[in-house]
């Protein structure tokens, strides 16, 4: 049967009703179809088991549930799991107030955390291990200080993340120009390059033990073949395009070959034909390696071809479990579901998604929308997900929250634009209030656990600590910045009570850059307003309101055709639309017709949405940690948290009232 823009195939395991019309990618159905739909299949619902993943088997759930009685909800059902109860709308105002969150500080204040953590004095050698709440902050344990580092876990990783992040906050916070840190960081991470063009560090990084000597890192190398192609985009420099080249030919000729698919073992270092299976990488060998996306974006910086060619032999042998002895780390293909690590798995699927768009390869997105599908499945829908999984406490990772929002947007520009929302969501809610700050409440903990202390002691660990903030906290639970509360103040990666390693500050920063670099785009049909967040940007200047006034603002800057995207929980007959001022009739556009499109827009138009706002109460079950079936409950407006059940007892980060 073919495939419709609003449907997808469920597979009938005990009932053969062969094909069911649901919803593609949380677009509602017409009525008629959807009350059809509801009666028809209503009672075989207990007797009937479905292989169905994502949004369309949220949608058939919804029209088979008693509790969804009223089809002006369902968008809302779509977007929020399980409960939703004290549900009410707030009428669109006639003098909306702009919204409070400001990515542009968000990254002003993450600058001075990448200025903050490399240390000038050891050749601007990074930090991985914080702890907050600890004296020092910076406190190495999983390996000690020794001729290779003072922190080496932050070897070939920590430092190239953030190198990746300098360029971005700057963009995104306005300043041109590197200053002697990030100049210092880029001196670092280059010196890891040899005459074979890949990058050699001592593997702690990798294997989270001491060892002796250096191998090669396939993770490393990568993230330096973008930045080194991302150099080449923004200026032009020819050398860089030569080293990213050099780069990218070193990292294929050391791909292990299924045929024509490729592999390496996981992100397991490298050396003389051998695979460092020890240590962390026992387990990390078995997993994914990061290669795809630093391929792709190499491919889309420089135009060489051959990037997609090897970026595809690695996607064929994810898919095809080229990998040996991957086991219960292995993404399932029909389900997404996958065991343990959910970074190491997240961070290598993004690029996937990326290719599937490039090359308009429906199987890639495909399998890359099932395992975000999972991933949230065992999240939150207001951008908390699982370091692990299964996992023994409900601590999030704000790697996986980067990668999330990464894999998110290619899955969004893939054809599936509702995917915006959690990435807006993500924004508003995790990384906005991860952000790490010396707030009244934290200073007041803070005192408290070190009170005996002298105050020369405290004012030192304080002066440290300013030079964190705009980092992000790495493991918090739904509402908690301390999330080891059993030695709280102890000197440690987390026996201080709040984990700040290192990878995970400049991922959030990776998240805050997507997320900015996505609220417009400007595409071949005409300029894209995706998420109802600020920005002023050349195409367009891009007003959002505070959640409870459902209003967004756009001024055009070009003569051109403008998609203007409501959330996927409006309900479209509610939508309006003004141009000049004058409301003007509403017509539907673009992806899954999920845009009000606005034709023949001239320079300098001002165009406005406005839709009423939901407030309730959900209520879900974390399935992360096996056995427990404590419920969260989240009250909501709109895409934003005001509060959070059961609340955070040392450093709750939603201070909403009930």
């Amino acid at each position: 049967m073919p495939r419709q823009p609003w449907a997808i195939e469920v597979l009938e395991l005990q009932i053969p009703l062969a094909t069911l019309l649901a919803a593609e990618a949380g677009q509602a159905l017409p009525r008629s179809l959807q009350k059809d739909i509801a009666s028809r299949y209503k009672d075989k619902l207990p007797s009937t088991t479905l292989k169905c993943f994502g949004p369309g088997r949220r949608t058939f759930d919804l029209l088979c549930n008693k509790n969804v009685k009223n089809m002006n909800t369902l968008n809302l059902h779509q977007s929020f799991r399980q409960s939703i109860r004290e549900l009410s709308h707030t009428s669109p105002k006639t003098r909306p107030q702009p919204d409070d969150l400001d990515l542009s500080q968000m990254a002003r204040n993450a600058l001075n955390y990448l200025r903050g953590n490399p240390e000038p004095s050891r050749n601007y050698e990074c930090k991985f291990s914080l702890g907050p709440l600890g004296i020092p902050c910076h406190h190495p344990e999983i390996a000690p200080p020794n001729q290779y580092g003072y922190d080496p876990v932050s070897l070939g990783d920590t430092d190239c993340r953030m190198d990746w992040q300098y360029t971005h906050m700057r963009e995104m916070a306005g300043e041109s120009e590197a200053e002697s840190v990030e100049r210092g960081v880029r001196r670092r991470v280059l010196s890891y390059l040899r005459e074979d063009h890949l990058a050699w560090i001592n593997p702690v990084a990798y294997i989270g033990q001491p060892i002796d000597g250096y191998w090669v890192g396939t993770w490393t190398s990568a993230k330096l073949l973008v930045s080194l192609s991302e150099d080449y985009a923004r200026t032009g420099d020819l050398g860089a395009r030569k080293q990213a080249r050099a780069i990218f030919e070193a990292l294929r000729n050391i791909a292990q070959w299924d045929g024509d698919k490729a592999y390496y073992w996981g992100i397991a270092p490298y050396k003389e034909g051998e695979w460092l299976l020890k240590g962390w990488c026992e387990e990390h060998g078995r997993n994914y390696p990061f290669i795809v996306e630093p391929c792709v974006r190499y491919g889309e910086c420089t135009g060489d071809e051959e990037a997609l060619d090897l970026a595809r032999a690695f996607t064929e042998g994810f898919l095809a479990g080229s990998q040996p002895d991957q086991r219960e780390l292995r993404i399932h293909p029909e389900t997404g579901a996958f065991q343990r690590h959910v970074h190491c798995h997240t961070h290598a699927v993004w690029g996937v998604a990326h290719l599937g768009v490039v090359l308009g390869e429906q199987r890639y997105l495909d399998w890359a929308r099932r395992v975000h599908e999972f991933v949230l499945a065992n999240g939150t829908d207001f951008g908390w997900y699982p370091e692990f999984i299964p996992q023994g406490e409900y601590r999030t990772e704000i790697c996986v929250v980067g990668d999330m929002v990464s894999l998110g947007a290619w899955l969004a520009r893939g054809g599936w634009p509702h995917y915006w929302d959690p990435i807006e969501r993500t924004i508003r809610n995790e990384l906005r209030r991860s952000q790490f700050f010396l707030t009244p409440e934290f200073l007041d903990l803070f005192q408290r656990l070190h009170k005996g202390k002298p105050q020369g002691v405290l004012d030192g660990a304080l002066a440290d600590l300013r030079r964190l903030e705009g980092g992000f906290v790495a493991q918090a639970s739904f509402d908690d910045w301390v999330s080891y509360p059993e030695h709280l103040g102890q000197a440690g990666l987390s026996r201080n009570g709040i984990q700040m390693m290192g990878c995970c500050p400049p991922e959030g920063m990776r998240g805050l850059w997507e997320a900015w670099c996505a609220i417009v785009e400007e595409r071949p049909e005409g300029v894209f307003i995706n998420m109802s967040l600020t920005r002023d940007h050349p195409a367009a200047k891009v007003t959002a309101s505070l959640p409870e006034f459902g209003h967004l603002r756009v001024e055009a800057c070009k003569s051109t055709p403008y998609y203007l995207r409501p959330p996927a929980w409006v309900e479209r007959d509610q939508v309006a639309l003004f141009r000049n001022g004058q409301q003007v009739p509403v017509t539907w556009g673009g992806a899954a017709n999920a845009y009000v499109f606005c034709s023949a827009v001239s320079h300098g138009d001002l165009l406005e949405l406005s839709y009423p706002v939901p407030s309730f109460i959900q209520t879900f079950t974390p399935t992360s940690v096996p056995k427990r079936e404590a419920s969260v409950t989240v009250r909501w407006v709109g895409n934003t948290v005001v509060g959070v059940k059961p609340r955070g007892k040392w450093l709750p980060m939603f201070n909403g009232a009930w």
